[in-house]
């Protein structure tokens, strides 16, 4: 694959930022699956109806309590006005080479850092993207989670110049991580497509567990068979975190 040229190259000295951007870690992922938790239970506490609610409508209700209620009250510990940007929903982001340039990812949380040396990294790019996807009986867990969800961070439309990215599933009917995404993810046309090297792992610490409505944070792992702008190089390898919240 040729390495793209004249997107970055044209506006920003490739010397000025450095790929991939540095990791999230585990305590970063684990703070935003808390802040999706406590949004989806205020969501029940207004009886707002998950079962039937359309995946933009659900999203949007969830985007709002995050951005309007818990990064300004400060109410999730971690989650603040100080640490954090306001929360975007379908923002329009290029992809890794700029020739998709309105790709809108589902949400967008990024950090605000004390340490952030300006130029380092690609400020608009630097992110935990998430996309979400419904899975149930009429929103196939194979065709659109993995095949029209999860590929994006795969083939470098979404997280490009990062090494992490979110998948968050509102489950319905049954659907679950083992029995479902597992299994569509273990097709061999998929885990080709998907350049998969670690199908879900269940995340082994106590904040990663299930709860009432919500199961274990699961891992995977995917190549990315891109090239960097800026003769950065190959693309390494996306870690991708699955949440499947129950919305039955």
């Amino acid at each position: 694959m040729s390495q793209p040229t004249g997107f970055f190259t044209l506006g920003v000295s490739p010397d000025r930022y450095q790929l991939p951007h540095r990791r999230l870690g585990l305590p970063i992922i684990l703070l935003i699956r808390r802040v999706l938790c406590r949004a989806f239970e205020i969501l029940r506490e207004q009886s707002m109806n998950l079962a039937d609610a359309q995946e933009d409508e659900l999203t949007a209700a969830l985007r709002s309590i995050i951005e309007n209620d818990l990064r300004q009250s400060g109410n999730v510990n971690g989650f603040n006005r100080r640490n954090y940007e306001s929360v975007i929903r379908q923002g329009e982001v290029a992809n890794f080479d700029g020739t998709r340039r309105a790709k809108t990812p589902d949400l967008c949380f990024k950090l605000r850092y004390d340490d952030f040396e300006p130029g380092m990294t690609l400020s608009e790019f630097d992110a935990l993207f998430v996309e979400c996807k419904p899975v149930d009986a009429t929103h196939p867990v194979g065709s659109k989670y993995c095949d029209d969800g999860l590929s994006r961070f795969v083939n470098g439309d979404y997280a490009w110049a990062m090494q992490e990215g979110m998948m968050l599933a509102y489950s319905r009917h049954g659907r679950t991580i083992s029995d479902h995404l597992i299994l569509a993810m273990n097709d061999d046309k998929r885990m080709k497509s998907l350049a998969t090297s670690q199908l879900p792992q269940k995340c082994d610490t106590l904040d990663g567990a299930a709860n009432r409505h919500t199961e274990a944070v699961h891992i995977s792992k995917h190549a990315r068979n891109f090239y960097w702008p800026g003769a950065k190089g190959l693309a390494t390898e996306i870690t991708v975190y699955h949440l499947w919240h129950d919305c039955n």
